[in-house]
């Protein structure tokens, strides 16, 4: 077989190198599921071949025109053309062939070892043409089914060939699933995914239609129903094709993803009062580290290359993740950076808050510099001010939560696109599936351009990768979510012991003043002054430090992190338990939904907690 090199990685360089963040590639993926050739009727595959070939040119030039209206929201790449083919005798090989034929690029699946695959083929017709395509093909992933249970097999096969499409083209008689592994089954998984269907009949007087769950986003349908289907016409296509790939036409959305294209990363980090405030706390001494981007650089590069090492190239198994790491390192570093700064901002203002408090107590014990000590707070209280119009102007409250569900929308897709069969959940809501949000977007288009693994698993492999994930993937999330819930619970706890002690100052302060004023004590008059600074100053302390904790909420972070790495130890342990490729496979989906969840639910918590002197 002859892989052809893929154009998208041979630009990969140029994005890497770019000034910021990669933008999307415009790449559209169209996969095939059909019956085989015996089902097929003699006088039917001039007509299937005329009717694929139809297809595919609608979708090409509806793509090529949506791509000529919004190439900015695109990189300046050529478009990229998939077809992904299981290529078995019948309507997979005849619509792999018609693509072919048109210029799209040919991604194959086979549902085991190649020799095996093709030996089961039923005629010398049928094992040349899958010889002539797997010769032109750009990649081949090879899994690790069982020639003597083929139903299995062609389960994985479809549920490949559905993870790595935009559009699934279906050459099915329109019949509700008759057993395992056929065309109705993989049609009901597409569905139920959010994948857009186009249904070609059999029969040569059957119409080609569309089926797709946001056509009626109201309830997830999982069968051939009228509510999710349109004809096959240009304006249905259109539409098709612009949810799936622009970005949402939400104008805020598209604005903050213009945003994002824009960053540029720092080197220098001046905010640093969270890591003093952790130093002074006792939780962790300050780092050099604290100052700058480039440590955070470095762990990320030395994390990939660890992953590369002991998932991708230990098993031969090439997946093109190299735009991937890129994204994700972009916007891992750029949520490391907001969240410093938004954190440090909030101490800032409610630590000089207090401070504010405190000069104007001051004025009592020195009033000879009564006019310093009004200017001094005076410029405090512009510096909250200025601090919190800054924050909010520049968005670096919404920048961290943004940037931060994107890294972690990106990170587990290395481990789903190695696996083969695995894939996201598609953006958007279950009920309909089309980004409402630029994240959603950009992580999808990125999945998207990554395209289809290339590389043979086998059984041992399967359970080898999964143990590989366990080790790379999942236990390296439960060591930080650890980590991160001590880190936290103990800056928590640091911080209520803080304000205990201000406030018991205070108290002993009080009664101590009472005391001097019961018994007419000559130190209550000496010291009165500075009995006020204590009595009024510390309480305004103890309530910037118990405003610090508010705000980070470092209790419930802390909780929601212990819950998340007892869930994800589970799925390391399940992983490790010389898994087949379909439980590896669900185990990997179900931890990247699960940290998703876990962010989902971080978000709702800290969205409202904006930047502000209210």
């Amino acid at each position: 077989m002859n892989i052809a090199p893929d154009a998208l990685h041979a630009a990969e360089s140029t994005i890497a190198h770019a000034p910021g963040p990669p933008p999307v590639p415009f790449v559209l993926a169209v996969g095939v599921t059909g019956h085989r050739a015996e089902v097929l009727p003699e006088d039917s595959v001039p007509i299937l071949r005329e009717r694929v070939r139809d297809v595919l040119r609608q979708i090409e030039q509806a793509g090529r025109d949506l791509l000529e209206r919004e190439r900015d929201c695109f990189a300046g790449l050529p478009p990229k053309l998939r077809f992904v083919s299981p290529i078995a005798d019948g309507a997979d090989q005849i619509a792999a062939e018609v693509a072919l034929e048109l210029g799209w690029e040919l991604q194959a699946i086979l549902p085991f070892e190649r020799t095996h695959y093709r030996a089961s083929l039923a005629n010398e017709g049928a094992r040349e043409r899958l010889d002539g395509l797997l010769d032109r093909a750009a990649c081949l992933l090879e899994l690790p089914g069982d020639p003597s249970h083929t139903l299995d097999a062609y389960v994985m096969t479809g549920r490949a060939t559905v993870a790595h499409c935009d559009v699934l083209i279906a050459v099915w008689d329109g019949l509700p699933p008759r057993g395992r592994g056929g065309t109705g089954e993989v049609v009901q998984l597409a569905l139920t995914r959010g994948t857009a269907i186009i249904h070609v009949p059999l029969s040569p007087g059957g119409d080609t239609r569309i089926l797709w769950s946001a056509f009626d986003p109201t309830v997830v349908t999982v069968a051939d129903d009228p509510g999710v289907a349109r004809p096959l016409d240009r304006a249905d296509v259109d539409a098709l094709l612009t949810g799936l790939l622009m970005p949402p036409p939400n104008e805020q959305e598209q604005n903050f993803l213009k945003r994002f294209l824009r960053e540029r990363l720092r080197r220098i980090r001046a905010r640093i009062e969270y890591p003093l405030l952790l130093t002074a706390a006792g939780v962790r001494r300050f780092r050099a580290r604290d100052f700058t981007s480039r440590h955070a650089e470095a762990q990320i590069r030395d994390e990939w290359r660890r992953y590369r090492a002991g998932c991708s190239e230990a098993h031969n198994i090439s997946a093109g993740i190299d735009t991937l790491e890129e994204s994700y390192s972009w916007a891992d570093r750029l949520a490391t950076h907001f969240a410093q700064t938004y954190r440090s901002g909030h101490i800032f203002n409610f630590v000089l808050g207090g401070v504010a408090v405190c000069l104007g107590l001051a004025a009592f014990m020195a009033p000879h510099l009564r006019f310093e000590e009004t200017a001094f707070e005076l410029l405090i209280t512009l510096a909250i001010i200025l601090n919190a119009v800054v924050g909010k102007k520049l968005e670096w409250h919404r920048r961290w939560l943004d940037y931060r569900q994107l890294a972690e929308r990106l990170r587990p897709m290395r481990s789903l696109k190695l696996l083969g069969i695995a894939a996201p959940d598609p953006p958007g809501t279950e009920t309909n599936p089309v980004p409402r949000r630029w994240i959603d977007w950009y992580a999808s288009g990125i999945w998207r351009a990554t395209g289809c693994p290339s590389g043979t698993i086998d059984r041992a492999c399967a359970a080898h990768l999964g143990e590989a994930i366990a080790d790379h993937e999942v236990a390296p999330q439960v060591g930080y979510h650890e980590r991160n819930a001590h880190q936290i619970e103990l800056l928590d706890h640091r911080l209520e012991q803080i304000a205990f002690v201000l406030f018991a100052a205070t108290v002993l302060v009080t009664i101590a003043t009472l005391v001097g004023i019961g018994l007419g004590s000559n130190f209550v008059n000496t010291y009165g002054n500075w009995f006020t600074l204590v009595s009024a100053g510390f309480p305004a302390l103890g309530t910037a430090v118990f405003g610090i904790r508010f705000q980070g909420d470092f209790g419930g972070d802390a909780l929601r992190s212990m819950a998340t790495a007892n869930t994800l130890r589970q799925i390391e342990t399940e992983l490790r338990k010389d898994v087949s490729l379909s439980r590896a496979a669900d185990l990997s989906e179900q931890a990247a939904r699960i940290m998703l969840s876990d962010l989902d639910e971080w978000r709702l918590v800290n969205q409202q907690r904006d930047l502000s002197v209210g």
